[in-house]
């Protein structure tokens, strides 16, 4: 089978709901016809075309389900859905700080929204924080000044994780000012093993126990006037790996520290 025909088979909005309630159960013929309220003929015609072409096989318990090939299609498929319904949004940033895996996986999580406005991203970066019990990991080349407040507080109060990947200028920023004592919450987050440095950030990331949130880049600067963001375990748990891929890729700011510029 060749690409275009793939593409041919999946034109047809019918075949390619066939096709996708296949990938979550095995199901009869007579379950297609229920839950997807198409006649029986079209479904049979559907199955037909889609077995020809190595995307769906029939098993020994007269269901159908699809094949390995399929299921690998299917995930590129769901991405492409995903980057049409934003397709704006995805036209206008840079997309290429995403690990391939993870473009991969990205159509895979239904609930992922976009937020508008500057100001309304930037309070809902703040509530993740503020209502965060567990975790806070970040990626940024800028802290808002009201936000390092409310963590030097929670580190205080309860015992939470937090980790990030910065730039040096974020090491420097005047919103230390704000706090009580800056060297003592460097103590407190144990900065040389919870902060990470790299050269160039093209993103900022926020990802709590409460949600995720995301912004891209636009015209070679962060864009805060628009960002993903969801409060589901899938969104959170692939902007965990997406953190740890920089994170891993971060240098150790245990010089920085020697040579007194902090």
């Amino acid at each position: 089978m060749r690409i275009n025909d793939l593409f041919f088979e999946f034109s047809n909005e019918g075949r390619f709901n066939v096709f996708k309630s296949l990938y979550k159960e095995r199901k009869r013929h007579s379950q297609l016809e229920k839950e997807l309220n198409i006649r029986g003929s079209e479904i049979s015609r559907h199955l037909k075309r889609l077995i020809e072409n190595n995307l769906v096989k029939k098993t020994m318990e007269n269901k159908y389900t699809i094949t390995n090939i399929g299921k690998m299609f299917l995930n590129v498929l769901e991405l492409f859905e995903l980057c049409l319904d934003y397709e704006a949004f995805f036209n206008n940033h840079n997309v290429d700080i995403f690990p391939l895996n993870l473009i991969l996986r990205l159509g895979n999580i239904k609930t992922i929204r976009i937020n508008n406005g500057t100001m309304q991203n930037i309070e809902l970066w703040s509530e993740m924080i503020k209502k965060s019990e567990n975790f806070i990991l970040a990626i940024s080349d800028q802290f808002q000044d009201s936000i390092l407040p409310v963590v030097e507080r929670k580190i205080t109060n309860i015992s939470i994780k937090i980790k990030a990947v910065v730039d040096y200028n974020v090491l420097k920023s005047k919103g230390y000012e704000k706090l009580d004592d800056r060297h003592a919450f460097y103590q407190k987050i144990n900065i040389s093993q919870n902060i990470r440095m790299l050269k160039q950030i093209f993103f900022s990331l926020l990802v709590t126990d409460k949600g995720a949130i995301l912004f891209l880049s636009r015209e070679g600067k962060i864009d805060y006037s628009e960002c993903l963001y969801d409060d589901n375990e899938n969104f959170i748990q692939w902007s965990k790996e997406l953190f740890d891929w920089y994170w891993d890729r971060g240098a150790n700011i245990d010089s920085v520290i020697k040579k007194g510029n902090l």
